[in-house]
C-alpha cells in the first residue's frame, strides 16, 4: 500500500534519459530511510516536462531486465530502482548534486524485496519534494536545457 514518506539525509540528484526512443528526460532523487534499509526514489516534478515518468516502477519495468534480480515482476522493477539510485550515487554522472536535506515522498507504491539488493529491503518511489526551495530550483535547473530545445 502506498503511504507519504518523509525524512532528512543524504539526497543524490541527477538528470536521467528515462525514454531512448523519444529522449524523454527526467530528474531523479535518490535517498535511504530506515537506517539505509529501504531505497527511496523520487521524480523532482519540473514544469513543462511533459514526458516525467509518474510510475517509477513501470519505468523500471520498460528498461528490459531479464534475470538480472529475482522475486516477482514487482520486485524486480523494484531491484532495478535501487540498482539506478544506489549507482548514481556511486557512479556519479556529471552535474550530479548530492546534498544533505529534508525531504517528503508523495508515495506511488512500496515494495518489500525478498532479500537484500544492494543494501535494502525495501524500496519507495513517487515524486519528491525537497525542504530547501532553492535546491528544488537546482535540481529542475539539470534538464531546462533539454526541455528548451524540444
Amino acid at each position: 500500500m502506498a503511504k507519504n514518506l518523509n525524512g532528512h539525509g543524504r539526497v543524490t540528484i541527477f538528470p536521467m534519459l528515462h525514454d531512448w526512443e523519444t529522449g524523454s528526460r527526467c530528474v531523479l532523487a535518490y535517498t535511504t530511510a530506515d537506517n539505509g534499509l529501504t531505497a527511496v526514489l523520487g521524480v523532482v516534478p519540473v514544469e513543462g516536462n511533459v514526458h516525467e515518468p509518474g510510475d517509477l516502477f513501470a519505468l523500471a519495468a520498460r528498461h528490459g531486465f531479464i534475470g538480472e534480480w529475482k522475486g516477482s515482476h514487482e520486485q524486480r522493477c523494484g531491484c532495478w530502482l535501487a540498482c539506478t539510485g544506489s549507482g548514481s550515487r556511486t557512479v556519479r554522472k556529471a552535474r550530479t548534486i548530492d546534498t544533505e536535506v529534508g525531504w517528503a515522498v508523495d508515495m506511488a507504491r512500496v515494495v518489500d524485496l525478498d532479500s537484500a539488493y544492494y543494501g535494502h529491503l525495501r524500496v519507495h518511489a513517487g515524486r519528491i519534494t525537497l525542504d530547501d526551495p532553492g535546491l528544488m530550483e537546482q535540481a529542475r535547473a539539470l534538464i531546462a536545457d533539454e526541455l528548451l530545445a524540444v
